[in-house]
């Protein structure tokens, strides 16, 4: 019930888009489908798998409303979709980027894709865009300027941070949310 109040509140609102945070979120599309807005505002999801995408978009054929786009995270992202510290080794964001736009392809859906997670340069973000993404996402790089806003005890802790600190459940080793 939280997140139908939000979600209509911010249609209310007149908000333009929402990205549903990560995870499947199966039912959050209906929590809305009877909003005046619900078809006028942007709404993207974000997965880390084709499996994802294709649980995501099965279940919720029922609103007959697909995602305006699909922000493709993999195992660079923070962390925050079941990826484990190891788990870089075996996934890689270009790999799940192509197959979703594979899948969606093969499937006639036109679908924006925007990967997210592990594009370090620019280089990198034409790349994805060279591969068919229609956007990139890109965040961590941005957290240390003063736009973003966060207290500047923390971002000095993004100047300090080496390798070997690693985020773990959202906290870093020196006890600052990440």
């Amino acid at each position: 019930e939280t997140l139908r109040t939000r979600l209509c509140s911010a249609l209310d609102g007149g908000i333009d888009g929402i990205t549903l945070a990560a995870g499947l979120h199966l039912g959050s599309f209906a929590l809305i489908e009877d909003h005046p807005r619900f078809r006028d505002a942007k709404l993207g999801i974000i997965v880390s798998s084709v499996r994802a995408l294709q649980i995501f978009l099965r279940k919720n054929c029922k609103q007959g409303r697909l995602p305006d786009y699909v922000v493709v995270e993999g195992p660079l992202a923070g962390g925050h979709l079941g990826f484990d510290l190891t788990d870089w080794r075996k996934y890689d964001l270009r790999t799940i980027t192509q197959e979703i736009l594979q899948y969606l392809k093969d499937e006639h859906l036109d679908i924006p894709v925007i990967p997210a997670g592990g594009i370090f340069t620019g280089s990198d973000a034409v790349s994805f865009l060279q591969d068919g993404a229609s956007a990139v996402q890109v965040a961590t790089r941005f957290t240390v300027t003063h736009e973003c806003g966060l207290p500047e005890k923390v971002r000095q802790q993004y100047f300090k941070a080496n390798e070997n600190e690693v985020e773990v459940n959202g906290v870093s080793p020196t006890g600052y949310p990440m």
